[in-house]
Order: structure tokens, then sequence, then C-alpha cells
């Protein structure tokens, strides 16, 4: 009867979508607990000692961490550019507020569980790899890491402030620092938000290691960060000389002002003023 196959055909259905769920968890899950299955020795140190989280079958931060599963951002081999990387982030993130509008509740828990796990899944990488690979680890600069620090990032964001188009800027501002930086970058970023002396010291490695690094918004080329001076007209922008800076004025015009928003001690409840 053509019910029994509309049932027949919803079970199917069901099926296969619990089949691409759990390929999809299978990407993260195991590194983010460093559980037997991902195959990786955990390493003891003080962020260890702390329980892991218990991780629901369902809800918006499984949903977070399966989507960019599937945009490839748990892949070392996955390649992106800044803007796309970006236009992913403020694209779930905002479906995210509208499917589950407690997310953006200040110590929402959804959003503080997806942020620890990230954090818990960079940590682990970090300190496998760099046991593994040794010195050459620290010249290496994966697309996916700073992919998933700009997502903490926005989260973070998210949470924080009232006003999407401050959120949008000041993670474009991070985003962009992360992206097109490298290793020393992405490291600090964490070791920043776990309590892990492991993160601690190959923080402090790469600081000898490595020197900081930035792009030109106008010539595009990598510069030590201490070469490049910033736009004070919006504090976002950056340009290793003055004819750098007057050759993109055409192009960064549309969008440079408010430098207040870029602002450590800006209110959370700021409204950024249409122009």
């Amino acid at each position: 009867m053509p019910s029994r196959k509309k049932a027949r055909g919803r079970q199917n259905r069901a099926k296969k979508e619990a089949i691409r769920k759990a390929d999809l968890r299978s990407l993260w899950e195991p590194m983010a607990l460093c559980s037997r299955r991902s195959n990786h020795v955990a390493v003891p140190c003080e962020h260890l000692l702390a329980v892991p989280p218990k991780i629901p079958q369902e809800g918006p931060a499984v949903s977070l961490m399966n989507y960019i599963a599937g945009e490839g951002f748990f892949e070392k081999a996955t390649r992106f550019p800044f803007e796309t990387v970006m236009m992913t982030c403020w694209r779930f993130v905002s479906d995210l507020a509208l499917r589950f509008p407690g997310v953006k509740e200040e110590g929402n828990e959804q959003r503080a569980l997806a942020i620890e796990l990230l954090l818990r899944f960079l940590r682990n990488v970090f300190v496998h790899d760099s046991g593994v690979q040794g010195e050459s680890w620290f010249h290496q600069h994966h697309n996916n890491e700073a992919a998933i620090c700009c997502m903490i990032n926005l989260l973070e964001l998210h949470g924080t402030y009232s006003d999407w188009s401050v959120v949008v800027m000041r993670s474009a501002k991070t985003g962009e620092k992360l992206m097109l930086g490298n290793r020393r970058d992405v490291v600090k970023f964490a070791a920043k938000r776990l309590p892990c002396t492991c993160l601690k010291e190959l923080h402090r490695a790469t600081r000898t290691k490595v020197v900081k690094v930035g792009v030109c918004a106008s010539c595009r080329k990598q510069f030590s960060r201490s070469e490049l001076f910033v736009c004070t007209g919006c504090l976002m922008d950056e340009y290793c000389s003055k004819d750098c800076q007057r050759a993109h004025w055409s192009q960064h015009k549309r969008h440079c002002g408010s430098p207040e928003v870029m602002s450590p001690d800006l209110p959370v409840d700021y409204i950024l003023k249409k122009n």
C-alpha cells in the first residue's frame, strides 16, 4: 500500500540521516575527548584533570560541531580562503540563534559546551602533533585550525554583544589575524582560554621560534607585524606603507569608520550607528 511505501521511505531516510550524523560526529568527538577511538594518547596535564563534558546526542552544540565537520573544519587537508571561513561561521551562528533563541543568552550552556569541545579538540591536536612532528610543527599553519579559532571567537562575541554588526566587525578583525597569521597566533588563542600547562609551554616555544606576521590589506604580501601599521579610521585593516594605504582607499573607504568598535572597553550594549 502507498502508506507502507511512504513509511519505509521515511525509515530509510531516517537511517541515512543517522549514519550521516554519526560519520560527522566521528570527525570531532574522539579527538575532543581524547578517547581510545581517536588513536591518540593523551598527554597528562592540569587541563585533563577536569572531567570531560557529557555530550548529548542532539542539541545546538552537537548541531554546530556536525555542521562545521561537514564544512571540513576538522580536516587538516582543508584549504579555504579567509572570506569563506568567516561567511560559514557568520551564517551558521546567525541561523543557530534563530533556531535556538536561547543560545544567545549570557551563560548559555550549549554555547559554552560548543566552545569547550572546540578548544579541547585544538588542545589535543596541538599537543599530539607537536610531539610527533617536533621542530617542523612550529613552522606549519593549517587552515582548519585557524578556522576553528574563528568559530570559537565568534561564539564568544555572539554571547557578549547585542549588536550583530559589532560581532561581525570584531570577529572579522580577529579572524584575519588568525587565518593570515601563523602557528603562533592559533596556539596563543587556545592557550589563553585553557588552563593547560602543555599549551602554555607550546606558546612559550612558538614565541621564540616564530615571529608575528600579518598581511597588508593592499598588496596582500606577508610582513612581520612590527612592519605593519593599522588604519586609524577603523582600527581594522593594516598596511605596509602609506603608498599601499592610498592605493587601497577606493575599496577601503566603503567600510572605514567606527574605530570605537575595536576598543577592548566597548560596552556590551553598544549599538553601531548606520551611516
